[in-house]
């Protein structure tokens, strides 16, 4: 393993330009309900999980930031305090100047984070498959970026980080898993678009890892030459030492990409000897194929209805409920019951144009979830909750609303406080830049903070001036609104 190095910012060109009125956010004064003002592009989503984690009276987050780098910020509940934004690091992917069109961006370096057992804070970031450069991918096609992992130097202090060269620099949509014995799992697509899923494991609160172990395999159709079997993928802690997969099968054109999501499915693993098992505890070959996956895993085939991924948590008995999204971003909620699984059920049916979020399983038949949702153009965090094993859904509280923009929502925050369930970013619907303001959503709404803190753009909206020059604004926001999450590219 390389010897850890220290984070440095990436040299910036800056341009000198007035202040252009129209980028220029309204001077505030006081408490405002976000914490930052420079999350940039998407930035964040469920698939880059966790996002946010609670420890010892600590909520720490992470975002992608100006030129899609990480930032790390830190809400102390004893002291009312925030710490930060933090950069983390160096997203290899970023572009300078800052960009105003969507399509510009990437965005799939977004942060993960987690906090191991002795306090230090992990993030997984700056990769979409890794550039050809980087050597053979063994288990995919290389894409963009570098895969980096990148620790705090102390525990639990945010303001200085530091790179370990110790993962595969060929992943995206890293999702971290930690058990209770401290043990460390990455999962990640290894390559682009046609790439297997793996995950790699530390046994040492991740000073080195395992190499990858391929999970779900991506190879060519047998059946269908210019179609390559993919996969987007969800893991996350099951009961006791088993890690859940919740993930769907993409068809991906070859050559060529499609935004197709086909099918549901579930396995979970069992950390103590690393077999792979059916819903029912029936052991599988891995990395499963798709014709295995749909002999043993499928939950519900759906033709050629869109599905997307959602997340995976386990009742008291271990039994899997799942979300999956549908066409129009609309919820669909499933359960296993010990027998059969019971479901797809509509969350929220019928409740604006789209959702987004997680959720909590009290008990077999009852669960509670928190969604990101868009209602008369204006972005809500509500609060779902059925006690009849999904059959019926109601509201049950509106955390949050922010009039005239959309939310871009995590999952819940990891041994979430409860002032402190989840972190999202605003999407405005008409903008001149790519900048969001972050909210960290809880009981109560969002933690808030004083306008002077929560302000970090600096003259960044006063440099990008020059983007803007020779370019019609209606070309930026055609492109703006053609833009996909990047999930769906």
């Amino acid at each position: 393993m390389a010897p850890p190095r220290s984070v440095a910012p990436r040299r910036r060109f800056v341009l000198g330009f007035f202040l252009v009125a129209a980028l220029a956010p309204a001077a505030e004064t006081g408490p405002v309900d976000y914490f930052a003002d420079n999350g940039y592009g998407n930035t964040v989503s469920t698939l880059h999980h966790p996002a946010a984690e609670h420890r010892d009276g600590v909520t720490y987050v992470a975002y992608s930031g100006p030129h899609e780098d990480p930032y790390v910020a830190a809400y102390d509940h004893r002291a009312g305090r925030w710490h930060g934004p933090f950069q983390a690091g160096v997203n290899p992917m970023g572009k300078t100047p800052d960009q105003i069109d969507p399509g510009e961006l990437d965005n799939h370096g977004r942060p993960a984070l987690i906090v191991d057992r002795q306090g230090y804070v992990h993030v997984v970031f700056g990769g979409h498959g890794g550039d050809a450069a980087l050597g053979r991918n063994e288990f995919g096609l290389p894409g963009k970026g570098r895969q980096i992992h990148a620790v705090t130097r102390r525990p639990g202090d945010i303001s200085v980080w530091e790179v370990r060269d110790n993962i595969s620099p060929f992943g995206t949509y890293g999702q971290w898993v930690l058990q209770d014995d401290g043990t460390l799992y990455l999962f990640y697509r290894h390559g682009s678009h046609r790439g297997d899923w793996v995950y790699q494991k530390s046994t040492d609160d991740g000073r080195t890892f395992a190499p990858p172990v391929p999970v779900l395999r991506s190879r060519p159709d047998p059946a269908r030459p210019a179609m390559h079997d993919s996969w987007y993928a969800w893991f996350d802690r099951g009961l006791g030492a088993t890690i859940t997969a919740s993930y769907v099968y993409h068809p991906c054109a070859n050559p060529g990409h499609t935004a197709q999501r086909r099918n549901t499915y579930y396995m979970q693993l069992d950390g103590r000897d690393g077999t792979w098992t059916d819903v029912r505890g029936g052991k599988l070959a891995v990395p499963l194929t798709k014709a295995d996956a749909d002999a043993r895993t499928l939950i519900v085939a759906t033709g050629d209805e869109k599905s997307n991924h959602g997340s995976c948590h386990v009742d008291a008995a271990g039994n899997p409920h799942i979300f999956f999204r549908f066409a129009g971003g609309q919820m669909r909620y499933v359960r296993w019951d010990g027998t059969a699984w019971q479901g797809p059920r509509p969350v929220a049916a019928g409740y604006g144009r789209g959702s987004d979020g997680d959720f909590a399983v009290a008990a077999p038949t009852s669960v509670r979830a928190w969604l990101a949702q868009s209602r008369d153009g204006n972005g809500e965090v509500n609060v779902w909750e059925t006690d009849d094993g999904g059959a019926a859904w109601r509201k049950t509280d509106t955390l949050f609303v922010l009039p005239a923009h959309g939310l871009e929502a995590t999952t819940l925050v990891r041994n979430a406080h409860p002032d402190a369930r989840m972190l999202v970013g605003s999407q405005a619907h008409e903008s001149e830049h790519l900048y969001r303001r972050m909210y960290l959503i809880g009981d109560r709404g969002p933690i808030g903070r004083p306008a002077a803190e929560a302000s970090h753009l600096g003259d960044r909206l006063e440099r990008i001036k020059a983007l803007r020059t020779g370019r019609p604004k209606a070309e930026a926001k055609k492109k703006k609104r053609a833009a996909v999450p990047d999930e769906e590219r």
